[in-house]
Parts: structure tokens; sequence; C-alpha cells
């Protein structure tokens, strides 16, 4: 089944018969959908078309065309086949979008797929044995001086001890802690492992020049930080401040 949304939450375009397919030839298109891979979001996302979330386009039936971007794809496995239903286990970077991989799986085989259920039991370092149901969490009475000892307490440092780090020059301290947008001109270094910032919608850290955290933004932009014209384009937005 293939739908608008490429899950089973949206309209469907085409329902075909599954032809006989083995493990070993969905095992063959997993390892090609593995590593470093171009994918294109789904139309019915948060990412953002013309400073709007796309999803507000795609309501509305309009036809928009998303950039596809480099997402990493560190590995599939095939947990089980059951005639037209797969199981997979996936563990790839931040940024990529599940029902894309499905739509794509889909395409590959010749028949078409759509995300029936999606269940997240890890990120970063934080798992599904960390956590507790909402329900629970409404009836805690939680402190700071509980995150040494419950579980499901996690400081901001754990939770993006992955995410790449951003220094900005002291002289722009004030600035950061009191919510401002940073800008090409602020950055000292960013600690990312790659050329260009990280994808938009990424958490990262924002340190002095002492490495102390003193917030947490959200990327605007990949914007390749050495090759920016007009050092005062906004890159990030505050989210957290320290």
């Amino acid at each position: 089944m293939v739908t608008d949304t490429w899950d089973l939450d949206g309209k469907v375009l085409a329902v075909r018969k599954v032809r006989d397919v083995s493990a070993e030839e969905i095992s063959g298109v997993l390892d090609k959908l593995t590593g470093k891979v171009e994918q294109r979001p789904p139309v019915f996302s948060s990412i953002k078309y013309k400073g709007k979330p796309s999803y507000k386009f795609a309501r509305k039936g309009l036809d928009i065309d998303l950039k596809s971007r480099i997402v990493n794809i560190h590995d599939l496995e095939l947990i089980s086949l059951d005639k037209d239903l797969l199981i997979i286990k996936i563990n790839c970077s931040s940024g990529t979008y599940i029902r894309s991989l499905a739509h794509e799986i889909g395409n590959r085989l010749g028949c078409g797929a759509s995300v029936k259920g999606l269940k997240r039991v890890k990120i970063g370092n934080i798992g599904l044995k960390d956590s507790i149901n909402v329900g629970q969490f409404l009836k805690s009475n939680l402190k700071r001086s509980d995150l040494s000892t419950v579980p499901h307490m996690v400081s901001i440092e754990r939770l993006l001890e992955n995410n790449p780090d951003l220094h900005i020059k002291d002289e722009y301290r004030n600035q950061i802690i009191n919510g401002h947008r940073i800008n090409n001109e602020m950055i000292m270094s960013v600690k990312t492992g790659e050329e260009d910032l990280p994808g938009e919608g990424i958490l990262i850290k924002i340190k002095d020049s002492k490495e102390n955290t003193i917030a947490v933004h959200e990327i605007l932009s990949g914007i390749n930080i050495s090759g920016v014209k007009d050092k005062k384009i906004n890159l990030t937005k505050s989210i957290v401040i320290f």
C-alpha cells in the first residue's frame, strides 16, 4: 500500500499485490540502503518550505519539491517477514525519516510500502529501560536532586553528550545567555567531525572558550560556516539557556 503520507494515516494512492519475495532479496535491498544515502523527506513533515512546515502545503494538496539530503543508515536488519509485513531494526543518524526509508524499500521491491508502526527503542545512550510512561510521570514528584538516583531523570549534558558542539567567541557570551540567535561572526569553532554545520533541526551545544555549556540551540540551516558571505545570517535559535 502506498499513501500520500507514507504511513497508514494517509490517503491511499495505490494498492498492489505483493509477489513472492524472499528474505534474501529484502536483505539485498536493505544492504544497498545502508551507509550514507540520499533521502527525500516526506512532504507531510515539519521540514521548512518557503518558511513554513511542508505539511501545511501538503494538506492543501499543493505539489512541493523538498530537497533531498544525506543521512547515515548505520545498520538495517530484517527481523521478520510475514506475507506483506516486514519488521526491520534500524540504527540511523538524527534527521533520518523512517517513512522515507519504508517508501524507498517498497519502490525497490516493486510493490510499494508504508509504515504501519514505529517504536524508538534508543536515542544516543538513552533507551526504553530508562523510561516511564506519561501517566507515571504525571503522578511523580521529581526534584533536581533526583538526577543522580532516578534512571529516567536525565540531565541535558547526558542527553546531548553525542550532539555536536559549537564554540562561540567570549565577547558574545552575554548575548547567547540572553537568548540571542547565533550568526557566523559569533562562531569560534564547530566540533562535528564534518565540514558543514549539522542539518536543520539538530540540537547543538553552545560552549564558551572554557568549555562551559551555556545554551542549547536548534540548527536553522546546514550552511557551510566557512562559505557564508553574509555574516549576519542566523544559523541557530535558542532552545535552553544555562
